[in-house]
C-alpha cells in the first residue's frame, strides 16, 4: 500500500506543477508591432496561414482599401465576422491567435481583473478569517464558551470557503479576468472546469452557513413553535442545496460540454443554465431574508435596556448585507452561460460570489466576535474591581488588626462588661461570586435568561459560585 500512496503523492505533485508550468509558460505573447495605421498586407502577413484566405475575404467585402486597416476595423462587424468561417480549417489556437492579430492591431482594449480580483476576494477572506478566529475564541474555555453544532457547521463552511478562494486564485492565475483571445484553448478549459467545480462549492458553503446561523437559533431559543419554525426551515435549506446540486451535475449532456462549449467546435445539448441559476440565486435571497429576520420578534422581547436590545438586533440584521451582495450579484448573471467570452464575463460573477459567500461567514459570525469583545471587556473591567478590592482590603485588614489587639487583652479573649468578664466569640463570613463565564455559561444562555426561557438543564445551581466560610 505504501507505493500506490507514494506513487498518487507523486503524481498529484506533477500534476500541480505541470498546471502551473503551464500557466506560465503556455500564455501567449500580446506584444505587437501593428497598429490602426497598419496596411492590410502587414496584418495579413502576422495572421496563421490558415486564416489569410478568410481575412482576405473579409477585406473584400468591405469598402476599404488594402492600405487602410483602419477603414477594416470601423467597418461593419459582419465583415469581420467572416474571419472566423475558418474555423474548419484551422486549430482552436490557430483562431484564437487570428483574433488576437485582429483586436490588438485594431487597438482594442486588453482586459486584465486580475489584480482587481486579487485585491478584493483577498482581502475578504482575511477579513473572515479573523471573524472566524475570534467566534472559535469565543467559544474557548478560557472565555467560558461551549462548541456546538453551530460552531462545527461553521468550520465546515469556512472550511469550503478556504478551497473555493484557494480555486478562484488558480483560475485568476490561469486567465480569469481576461479576454479569452489572450489565452490558449488550455487555459479557458482549466478556467470553465474550475469555475463548474466552484458552482458546487457555492451552493454547499452557503448551505452550510445558513445551517450553521439557525442552529444557533436552536441555541439559543427553546421557544417550541420556534423550534419548529427553525427544523422547517433547516429542512428547506437541505432540499434547496440536494435540489441544485443534481441540477448542476445534469447542466449538459454530455457532461464535459459544460466546458467544451465556448469553442463551438463540440456537440451538446444543456438546459437553460441562466434561468436555473436565477431561480437558485432568488431561493439564496428569500432564505437569507427570512432567516435573519426570524428572530427580531423574540429579541424585541429580551428583558433589557434598548439601548443593548438595539445592539443585538443590528448586530443579527447586519446579516442582510448578504442579500444585498446576491441582489447585486444578480446583475451579472443576465446571459452568463451564453457568452462569447466567458473568461473575461465570468469574472465579475465570480467575484460577487466570493464577496457573498465571505460576507455570510463574517455575519454568521457576528455574535461570537460581540460576544468575545463583551467577555474581554467584561474580564477588564473585573480585573480593575478586584485590584481595587484587594487595596481596599489591605487598608481595612490592617485597621482591624489594631482594634482586634485593643479588644483581646493581652490575647486572654476575655472583656470586661460592667465589670464583669465575658467571653467574646468572633464569626467571620466571607461571600465569593466567581465571574458568570467561569461556569460555562455562553451569552447565548444569557439572551434565554433575559427572555425567562432559560431551560433548568442549562440553568445550573443557582446557589454555584457562592462559597462561606466560618472562623
Amino acid at each position: 500500500m505504501l507505493l500506490p500512496r507514494r506513487a498518487i503523492e507523486s503524481f498529484l505533485l506533477l500534476a500541480v506543477g505541470g498546471l502551473f508550468v503551464t500557466a506560465v509558460s503556455a500564455n501567449p505573447s500580446l506584444k505587437t508591432s501593428l497598429t490602426r495605421s497598419s496596411t492590410v498586407s502587414q496584418v495579413l502577413d502576422a495572421l496563421p496561414e490558415c486564416a489569410q484566405s478568410c481575412f482576405t475575404s473579409a477585406v473584400q467585402n468591405t469598402t476599404c482599401s488594402s492600405t487602410d486597416f483602419s477603414c477594416v476595423c470601423d467597418s461593419d462587424a459582419s465583415a469581420l465576422a467572416s474571419l472566423w468561417t475558418c474555423g474548419n480549417v484551422c486549430t482552436i489556437n490557430e483562431e484564437l491567435a487570428s483574433e488576437r492579430v485582429i483586436k490588438l492591431a485594431c487597438g482594442d482594449i486588453v482586459h486584465n481583473e486580475a489584480t482587481h480580483l486579487r485585491s478584493i476576494f483577498w482581502t475578504l477572506y482575511c477579513v473572515a478569517f479573523l471573524s472566524f478566529g475570534c467566534r472559535l475564541l469565543a467559544r474557548s474555555r478560557k472565555f467560558g464558551g461551549i462548541f456546538w453544532w453551530d460552531d462545527w457547521f461553521i468550520i465546515a463552511s469556512f472550511a469550503v470557503l478556504t478551497a473555493v478562494s484557494i480555486g478562484a486564485e488558480i483560475m485568476v492565475i490561469f486567465g480569469l479576468g481576461q479576454d479569452k483571445w489572450q489565452l490558449d484553448d488550455t487555459h479557458i478549459t482549466i478556467v470553465l472546469i474550475l469555475f463548474y467545480i466552484a458552482e458546487f462549492a457555492y451552493v454547499i458553503e452557503s448551505a452550510l452557513t445558513k445551517t450553521s446561523i439557525v442552529v444557533l437559533y436552536l441555541r439559543i431559543f427553546p421557544s417550541k413553535q420556534f423550534r419548529y419554525m427553525c427544523w422547517g426551515m433547516l429542512a428547506f435549506i437541505v432540499c434547496f442545496a440536494l435540489v441544485f446540486l443534481v441540477t448542476l451535475l445534469t447542466y449538459c449532456i454530455p457532461f464535459e460540454y459544460v466546458w467544451q462549449m465556448w469553442d463551438n467546435r463540440h456537440v451538446g445539448k444543456c438546459i437553460n443554465m441562466t434561468a436555473q441559476t436565477y431561480v437558485c440565486a432568488a431561493l439564496n435571497i428569500v432564505m437569507d431574508v427570512t432567516i435573519f429576520l426570524m428572530p427580531i420578534p423574540k429579541l424585541m422581547k429580551l428583558e433589557t435596556d434598548w439601548k443593548t436590545k438595539i445592539g443585538v438586533i443590528l448586530t443579527f440584521l447586519l446579516g442582510l448585507f448578504v442579500t444585498i451582495c446576491s441582489i447585486v450579484r444578480l446583475n451579472f448573471l443576465r446571459g452568463w452561460a451564453q457568452s462569447t467570452n466567458p473568461t473575461y464575463d465570468y469574472a465579475n460573477l465570480a467575484l460577487w460570489s466570493l464577496i457573498e459567500l465571505n460576507a455570510g461567514v463574517i455575519c454568521a459570525c457576528l455574535p461570537g466576535m460581540a460576544s468575545l469583545f463583551r467577555r474581554i471587556k467584561k474580564d477588564h473591567q473585573e480585573k480593575k474591581r478586584t485590584t481595587g478590592n484587594a487595596s481596599s482590603s489591605y487598608g481595612n485588614n490592617t485597621h482591624a488588626s489594631r482594634a482586634n489587639s485593643k479588644m483581646f487583652n493581652g490575647g486572654s479573649g476575655l472583656r470586661s462588661y460592667g465589670g464583669k468578664d465575658s467571653i467574646v466569640k468572633t464569626t467571620m463570613v466571607s461571600v465569593h461570586y466567581n465571574a458568570r463565564d467561569s461556569d460555562g455559561l455562553s451569552d447565548e444562555v444569557e439572551l434565554m435568561e433575559q427572555s425567562h426561557t432559560v431551560p433548568p438543564s442549562l440553568r445550573g445551581d443557582p446557589r454555584e459560585g457562592h462559597k462561606e466560610s466560618r472562623a
